[in-house]
């Protein structure tokens, strides 16, 4: 049944709007909001203050209003960092845009920094010379008073929207304006009272000492200003370098390395862009664990970061933990040394001497064509890897070639003696044994090494493996003595089940007729 074409327009338009109203848009679109509305702040307090400071030619007014003309070009910067920040990563920005808004707070200080420079020089030289008086005026005090009011508002709005989408731009603007309020105060303070000295008709000394107390404030509001904008350059430039907070890594050390699974903590690396934090580090978990269990302990690792840095991108490497206090055992160990010097072993064997010491011997395979001597320098590196990290461990090595892939021929023991002949030495040699019930699945083939002769045994599943392997060997050095031909000997134990004939296993005609196990192995080299 197909959709109308009005059924799908529907449900684009139903997708769309979901896509538009996600969480992160909405984040976004609150961020912008909040910008837009601090930019008109912004923009309503500088004229007022530019207006009535040049009325009353007050410095102290003059400055809150370069104050304000800053707080307006910083707040048009953090507007235009939010959009910017908000695009997502791309190839060129893997980590996104997230420190436009880091460098908008940076460049926001060194414009803080002129105007402290300013008003600082300003207000020493009138305190000098005494220079441009004060007009006494009730606008003053109404602007300041104004000025404060539209600031707490605007405080409380930032810090909402930030912290309701962890904004470290809208952050930094609600530090800035929360300054602005106790800025405001104090030049409140110094134009009222100029214009109390006035109103109360003060003798002329007292009210010139007093109208020094608008220049007064405008230093303090300097001093201020210069605090705050050093906190948030050093802020800024700690973001810029990618600095980690220091608390928030010790609490991650705590938190990851009492995850199950967890061996160590080999790194730790944080950093923050806007408002978006990444961290990456590296765990060291047992060697021999399966890769979903890995992937478990990466995943509980994960989650443990997150709850102490909320939405950040973590990335967690799995390492095999090769730490001196492993309780590895011997065979593990060299296994998993072999594995970093990307060697193929077998038949290793561990010997435990009376003095505490293991003898170590390992077989390591390379292709045919290798040069010796690059083989045995591998062979060293290895063994040298093992003594110093397990001192206790005497590793010696045996080099041999790894089996090759050869083509083969299927011998028919109707059609071929020799095949023929095979086949009743190995049927002996199984009926030799009292523990071995049956034969079946035999096959051999000619290779350009000599002959390879494969068959299936059933045997009590109640014997132990080792038990079973001595059948064997002793199966395959018969063999090996009556026909020396053999290059390849391959015998299959199968348990027999309670209950099950071993004529059923037998096979219905001649080599390389009866059946062949799913389990076919690789034959191993006697």
């Amino acid at each position: 049944m197909q959709s109308s074409p009005k059924l799908l327009k529907e449900q684009e338009l139903a997708a769309s709007e979901a896509l538009y109203e996600s969480p992160v848009h909405v984040a976004e679109k609150q961020k912008a909001r909040a910008a837009l509305y601090s930019l008109l702040a912004a923009v309503f307090l500088t004229s007022v203050k530019v207006s009535v400071g040049l009325y009353t030619n007050s410095l102290a007014i003059l400055s809150e209003a370069l104050h304000s003309g800053l707080d307006l070009v910083a707040a048009l910067m953090t507007w235009y960092a939010i959009r910017v920040s908000a695009r997502p990563a791309d190839r060129h920005h893997p980590y996104g845009h997230g420190k436009m808004e880091n460098l908008s707070a940076l460049a926001e200080t060194v414009l803080l920094f002129i105007v402290c420079a300013y008003v600082g020089y300003e207000g020493v030289h009138r305190i000098m010379d005494g220079s441009s008086p004060v007009v006494p005026s009730l606008w003053g005090v109404g602007v300041m008073l104004l000025s404060m009011a539209i600031d707490i508002n605007r405080v409380r709005h930032l810090r909402k929207v930030a912290k309701e989408t962890n904004s470290q731009a809208l952050e930094a603007d609600a530090l800035h304006f929360s300054t602005d309020i106790l800025s405001s105060a104090v030049v409140f303070l110094g134009v009222l009272a100029v214009w109390l000295a006035d109103v109360l008709k003060l003798p002329p000394e007292l009210r010139a000492l007093i109208h020094q107390a608008d220049t007064v404030a405008a230093l303090i509001v300097a001093l201020i200003i210069f605090k705050v904008s050093l906190t948030m350059a050093r802020r800024a430039v700690d973001f810029l370098l990618d600095a980690a907070p220091e608390d928030a890594l010790e609490q991650i050390e705590k938190s990851v390395v009492q995850v199950e699974g967890v061996c160590s903590l080999d790194r730790l690396r944080m950093r923050s862009a806007g408002a978006g934090t990444f961290v990456d580090l590296s765990v060291a978990v047992d060697p021999h664990l399966r890769v979903s269990d890995g992937h478990r302990i990466a995943s509980e690792v994960e989650a443990h970061v997150c709850s102490i840095v909320p939405g950040a991108d973590v990335v967690v490497h799995v390492d095999p933990y090769n730490g001196a206090g492993s309780d590895q055992t011997t065979f593990g160990l060299i296994q998993s040394a072999a594995r970093t010097h990307e060697l193929d072993v077998h038949d290793v064997h561990i010997l435990h001497e009376s003095d505490g010491t293991e003898a170590a011997m390992a077989h390591v395979e390379f292709p045919g064509r290798t040069s010796f001597g690059r083989a045995y320098d591998r062979c060293k590196a290895f063994e040298a890897d093992i003594a110093q990290k397990h001192p206790q461990v005497h590793l010696l090595t045996h080099i041999e070639p790894s089996a090759s892939e050869q083509n083969a021929q299927v011998l028919d023991a109707e059609k071929d003696k020799l095949a023929g002949f095979v086949a009743e030495r190995v049927q002996a040699c199984c009926d030799r044994e009292p523990l071995v019930f049956g034969m079946h699945a035999l096959t051999l083939r000619r290779t350009a090494d000599g002959l390879n002769v494969s068959f299936h045994c059933l045997i009590s599943g109640i014997l132990s493996v080792q038990e079973v392997h001595d059948i064997t060997v002793r199966m395959e050095k018969s063999l090996r003595e009556e026909i020396p031909l053999l290059d390849n000997i391959l015998v299959h134990m199968e348990p027999q089940l309670p209950g099950e004939d071993a004529r059923c296993h037998e096979p219905q005609g001649a080599a390389g007729q009866g059946a062949q196990s799913g389990q076919t192995a690789q034959a191993a080299r006697g």
